[in-house]
Order: C-alpha cells, then structure tokens, then sequence
C-alpha cells in the first residue's frame, strides 16, 4: 500500500488519470489509463488500438513514467476476444523493441515531433522512438532534430536487429530503412532504433 496523490512527506508517487502530463516531471509518476472507455468490463465498449497504446506507452516512458494499463474482465472473470487481440499486437511490438523500453531512463531532450528518445540506466546507449501514424505506410528514410549519433557508430532497428544506414545534414539525422522493413507493406505502430549517444 503506498500513498498517491496526497502531497506530504509520506507520498511515494502521482497517478494522473486517463492524461499524460505535458512535460516531464521530477518525481515518480504513472499514468493510469484503461483499454477500453471504463475500468470495468463494458458490453460493446470501444476498445483503443494497439497502435493507440504504444504511442502512449512511448510517450509516458520517454517522459520518465509508468504506464498501468487497465482491462476489465468480463462477468465469468475472462477477457473478451477483442482485449486478448488488442494484447497480443501490443505484446508482439514490445517483444521486439522492449529494450527501448523497459529499464530506460529518460532523455533530456526527450521528443522532436512525432520521435521520443530514451536512453540505458548508464546513458551510453540511446534510443530513438518514431510513432508512426495510424494507418501510413513506411517512409523509405526517417529524420530527427538532435540527439546526434556518435561519429562512426552502428545503429540498428530493433525489432529486425539490422543496422541501418544513417547520416547527419545540417543538424538533421537521417536514417535509411532497410527494404526488409519497407517492402512488407502497411503500417506499423512504431520504429525503435538503438544507438550510442554522440556524448559518448
């Protein structure tokens, strides 16, 4: 049991409701939202996307916070088949980009648009976070205003593990994708890069 949101000494953390606090804060936070429109189970309630909670995800651990992702379960206590599907697509991205994820920290330039950067516990590692838009294809080449790469370092695509090629022109960091990733057609929730900060 811990204290939320009753300023004082004995407060361990916030838990903003169904927001995302606009900026990053200096103390422990975690944004509660829920799947669907209610905490409990709804009949017929219309259930965020996949691509809808990732950006979030994205967004909230990138500004330093916790995501709690709440799903009400049906009357017999099982998830219906369109929470499990919902589930299973987020579950697939993270599978695959967690490291962009889990354990991070956050960045201090933390966002240029639609892209959000984290960085590892020990900072030598950065990753950059491009949400892309519901529904659009894949851009051939992705760009960035700031946290420059380090001169000479790979980076990789996480969710293929490839290295990408990338380039800096006038402060703007371009980054090829592979045809791997281009020629599947589609949309996809998101691209996480991995690469070593040019700090280092």
């Amino acid at each position: 049991m811990v204290d939320r949101t009753v300023h004082g000494p004995y407060e361990n953390y916030q838990t903003p409701e169904q927001r995302i606090p606009a900026t990053q804060l200096a103390h422990p936070w975690e944004s509660c939202m829920t799947l669907g429109g209610a905490w409990g189970y709804v009949p017929g309630d219309k259930m965020k996307s996949a691509t809808k909670v990732i950006h979030t995800l994205i967004e909230v651990v990138a500004k330093g916070g916790s995501l709690l992702l709440g799903v009400g379960p049906k009357p017999d206590g099982t998830l219906s088949d369109t929470v499990v599907q919902r589930l299973k697509e987020i579950s697939t991205w993270t599978s695959k980009n967690g490291a962009a994820i889990y354990g991070t920290r956050s960045a201090k330039a933390y966002r240029d648009s639609n892209t959000y950067f984290t960085q590892s516990k020990a900072g030598n590692v950065m990753y950059a976070l491009v949400c892309v838009p519901e529904e659009q294809a894949l851009k051939s080449t992705i760009t960035w205003n700031g946290n420059r790469p380090k001169k000479g370092t790979t980076m990789k695509l996480l969710q293929t593990g490839e290295a990408v090629k990338w380039k800096e022109a006038n402060g703007i960091i371009n980054v090829t994708l592979p045809a791997s990733i281009t020629n599947k057609g589609g949309a996809v929730p998101a691209l996480a890069f991995s690469f070593t900060p040019d700090r280092y």
